[in-house]
């Protein structure tokens, strides 16, 4: 199997790592930093194609014909050129998503315009969380007369990242985007509540929540829940939401920068930057589903953070089963449509050569 990476930093480069753990007969690499580049090709262990893109010009991502999947490690706004060049060619596409607007654009072309497998929102939050929620679902969806089915009422995924040792006033430590965390804090979100979709504001819904690592706090953040919501309520699910789970205090110092400080996006992003720099870090996933529950918590280790880890298995998982042809389709994906049998077998495998 023939694999690309688009977008070769620390995720992408994480990605490359766990797609030749999974066994690929080849990589084609393609960035826009040469150095991202260049570390990436050299530490590969399979034959690699690097191709160096320009940031000032559109694409011709032409090197790409020949590959079995491609997977996009882009930032989100640069995701849309990318499909839409793997739709018209018919090579299938995934990426980590990130923007409900663009994973949304990207479905609708290519239910439109063609014929590839195409899965965005792959990373851990959307992405892992919601195939997990999935597999929650059919567990506890109950059988009655008839050949019907009784939906569970209530699924509730959660998910963390948090630094091990929390040294700081805010109690984190961002290992991803300072920007992006922002986003997720001040967008709206969208929840299902007694049946109907509601748009709810980015922090309210403040829980505590008991976890393997201890009290955290939850509340409502954006993105994560991607398209989970919308399938649910079309099965007659009554509560489905995404919380963000932090250590407690968080949330009540950024509505103080944000509400009381009147600190805008950009600026709370510098604060973030400033008093939360990278650490060594935990991920964890809660997910309930009526009685059932999952949790799982991840630590970073000598070769990669939690949140890379926790964030590139899952889009490599999927991208090999979609490579090697155990899943097929000629549209866009979603959650339901991934075996999770052999989705957590390869994750599991990752964790174990990660070691």
């Amino acid at each position: 199997m023939n694999a690309a990476v688009v977008g070769t930093g620390r995720m992408g480069q994480t990605i490359a790592w766990a797609m030749e753990t999974l066994q690929c007969d080849s990589l084609t690499l393609a960035d826009t930093d040469e150095n991202n580049l260049k570390t990436c090709s050299r530490n590969a262990k399979c034959p690699t194609n690097p191709y160096l893109i320009s940031r000032d010009t559109p694409t011709n991502y032409s090197f790409l014909r020949d590959v079995n999947v491609v997977i996009s490690a882009l930032p989100y706004h640069q995701n849309e050129n990318l499909a839409h060049y793997c739709i018209d060619n018919r090579i299938p596409y995934c990426d980590l998503g990130g923007h409900r607007q663009v994973s949304r654009n990207i479905n609708d072309y290519a239910t439109t315009n063609g014929k590839a497998i195409v899965m965005t929102d792959l990373g851990l939050a959307p992405g892992w969380v919601n195939i997990i929620a999935e597999y929650g679902y059919w567990l506890s969806e109950i059988f009655v007369d008839g050949g019907t089915t009784s939906p569970p009422k209530h699924i509730e995924m959660m998910v963390g990242g948090l630094p091990i040792h929390p040294t700081n006033y805010l109690k984190y430590n961002c290992t991803w985007s300072y920007d992006g965390l922002v986003n997720e804090y001040l967008d709206d979100c969208f929840i299902l509540s007694n049946g109907k979709r509601r748009e709810v504001r980015g922090m309210d819904g403040l829980i505590p929540v008991d976890t393997k690592i201890g009290t955290l706090e939850a509340f409502y953040t954006s993105g994560g829940a991607a398209h989970t919501i919308e399938t649910m309520q079309q099965r007659g699910v009554r509560s489905c939401v995404y919380r963000t789970l932090r250590y407690p205090g968080h949330r009540e110092a950024v509505r103080f920068l944000v509400n009381e400080c009147g600190l805008s996006r950009d600026a709370l992003a510098v604060v973030f930057e400033q008093s939360c720099p990278a650490a060594d870090d935990l991920v964890i996933i809660k997910v309930e589903v009526d009685n059932w529950k999952e949790e799982i918590v991840i630590e970073c280790n000598s070769r990669f953070s939690a949140m890379q880890m926790a964030t590139a298995f899952p889009i490599s998982a999927v991208a090999h089963l979609i490579g090697t042809h155990v899943i097929k389709s000629d549209k866009p994906l979603a959650y339901k449509d991934i075996p999770y049998t052999e989705f957590k077998q390869k994750l599991d495998f990752l964790f174990e050569e990660v070691k």
